[in-house]
């Protein structure tokens, strides 16, 4: 049996660890283009980070300077969740590509909660979170900075679309995924997609449990996103934000219609308010993990 490169795609949050873990324990299945280096990181510049700055500025710098040379490397083998880009290296390798996606609206909330790679002071509200501007990733190869987080959805999944052009035309299978799909029955979902891009299932098993410490089991996340239980903390004013934000012929194309502002409440309560913000505070600007997250995931 021959490897086989398996490239996943996907924002934040969209289940693209999950589908990583159970593709990396079969062991045909390779998932990078080439061997994993460490990025080269400007010695002289990094001393003097480390000499200079203190706290918080200290790591906020380190992480520009990782996340930069995480970048070059990410060149020829983009960060999973980068604007997918088919490069002539994965072009060559044959590679096959997994791309996930989400409902906006339920990533939406999703992300408020578990902003990877915020810079800045978390926002405390779903609604502060919408408005603010989001600085993103280097590698991610967006624009440096978007008026809003929710513009990562449509910008990441605009590129899925125009990989998947690209990969088909140079007869590279490539197949979508939804996360709300996924969560119900994942060793049959992923099976299924393996099976259309022509890839045998040796060595393929279920999880365990959450691969995100602290979140809900893996059963009560399913009945969780097929009761559509996030919509609770949806309100008029969000929803309307979203809209406003999303491509909806992309989302109809992906299987996701707009919701109805008028069908949601103008408010939360205040104790639902309160244990949101509490939710949102625990995140802030270039954390240790989200720094460390350069190297893991690069």
């Amino acid at each position: 049996m021959s490897d086989v490169i398996i490239k996943v795609f996907g924002e934040r949050n969209t289940g693209t660890r999950a589908v990583s873990l159970m593709l990396a324990r079969m062991p045909h299945v390779q998932r990078r283009v080439g061997q994993r280096v460490s990025p080269l990181i400007n010695g002289q510049v990094e001393a003097a980070i480390l000499a200079e700055m203190r706290g918080s500025w200290r790591r906020l710098y380190l992480h520009a300077l990782r996340d930069e040379a995480a970048a070059r490397e990410s060149a020829k083998d983009p960060w999973k969740h980068a604007a997918p880009v088919l490069t002539p290296e994965m072009a060559a390798a044959g590679v096959r590509t997994i791309c996930m996606h989400r409902n906006p609206y339920s990533w939406f909330l999703s992300f408020a909660r578990r902003p990877y790679h915020l810079k800045g002071p978390p926002a405390n509200s779903l609604d502060a979170f919408l408005h603010r501007p989001w600085m993103t990733e280097r590698r991610e190869g967006v624009g440096a900075v978007l008026a809003s987080p929710m513009q990562l959805w449509t910008l990441k999944l605009a590129a899925a679309e125009r990989y998947r052009v690209a990969a088909l035309d140079e007869d590279l299978p490539c197949e979508f995924i939804a996360f709300e799909t996924f969560v119900q029955d994942r060793r049959a979902v992923l099976e299924q997609v393996l099976s259309d891009m022509d890839t045998c299932c040796e060595g393929l098993a279920d999880l365990e449990e959450n691969t995100k410490p602290g979140d809900a089991n893996l059963d009560t996340l399913a009945k969780y996103y097929a009761k559509e239980a996030w919509k609770q903390d949806l309100t008029q004013p969000l929803v309307a934000g979203i809209n406003a934000l999303v491509d909806w012929d992309l989302a109809g194309r992906l299987g996701y219609e707009a919701l109805d502002a008028a069908a949601f409440p103008q408010h939360l309560s205040e104790a639902r308010l309160a244990q949101i913000a509490h939710e949102m505070s625990s995140l802030g600007v270039a954390t240790a993990r989200n720094i460390a997250s350069v190297q893991r995931t690069g």
